[in-house]
Formats: structure tokens, sequence, C-alpha cells
């Protein structure tokens, strides 16, 4: 079952700004040019609720609208997923642990996430960007490490 764009920018938007929520089972949004990198995330909660990924192809779309989605149920503390739907040789990705399968980022009063929460490249002290989380696509897998 295909995400609506409009809804799936608006719900994966910054892990510091927005709340992640994806409806149904696994799902990925093809984007026109398809290609597909091997994720590696590891931190993984076993059988906790769900892994939560949104790949963004540029500055201008991340945290926005992601080219690519994909909600599964949470396995093994170190999780292999294929993400399909990407184009370009760069991709920033933002991933988070649905612990309590309610469709959002845990936060704190703060705003602070209390869930697992992760990023590709290298996640500055204030959450994810575009320029720390960018990683080109070179075949080799992307490893994500879940922080909290």
């Amino acid at each position: 079952m295909p995400i609506d764009p409009k809804r799936a920018s608006f719900i994966l938007g910054t892990l510091v700004a927005a709340s992640f929520a994806l409806p149904g089972p696994a799902l990925s949004q093809p984007a026109p040019a398809q290609a597909c990198a091997e994720i590696q995330v590891q931190n993984v909660r076993p059988g906790q609720g769900h892994l939560m990924i949104a790949a963004y192809a540029s500055a201008d779309t991340f945290g926005k609208q992601p080219m690519a989605v994909l909600r599964l149920a949470a396995g093994a503390a170190r999780m292999q997923v294929q993400l399909c739907g990407l184009s370009g040789d760069v991709v920033a990705l933002m991933l988070f642990q649905d612990l309590d399968s309610d469709g959002k980022m845990g936060r704190n009063l703060m705003g602070v996430p209390i869930e697992p929460w992760g990023s590709s490249g290298k996640p500055g002290a204030f959450g994810p960007s575009w320029e720390t989380g960018k990683v080109v696509l070179n075949g080799q897998a992307i490893v994500v490490e879940l922080v909290q």
C-alpha cells in the first residue's frame, strides 16, 4: 500500500520538530529512478515496536519530503534492511524505533527524544541535518547506530 507523499512529508519531519508516523505494514515509496541501499541498523531493542526509516534526497527536502520511507517490526538487536526507491548519488537517512507503536517519536517535556533514534553520517549534538547525515550511495551498506 503506497504512502501519500504529502502525508509522509508531514509525518517524517525532523527529529527535533516533528513526530513520525506511518500507517499500515512495511512500506516503501519508490522514486522515479529507483535504486536500493542496504542499511545496517545497530542497537535495536529486539521485539519492541517498529523501526521507522526515512530517506531524503537534498537539503531542501530534508525533514520535509522523503523520497522513500519504510516501517517494519523491530527484530534483532542488529537488523539489515534494504530500502528501495532511492535516486541520485547522495542520501540522508533518519530513523527511530517506535517502542510503543503509536506512530510518533516519543519525547519528554523538553522535546528531547525518549525513543531510540539515529541518522546516517554523523549527526550533530542537536540531531540530524542534511550536512551531517548525507552519505554517498556507492553500493556499500549504510550503518546507523540508534542512540538514546
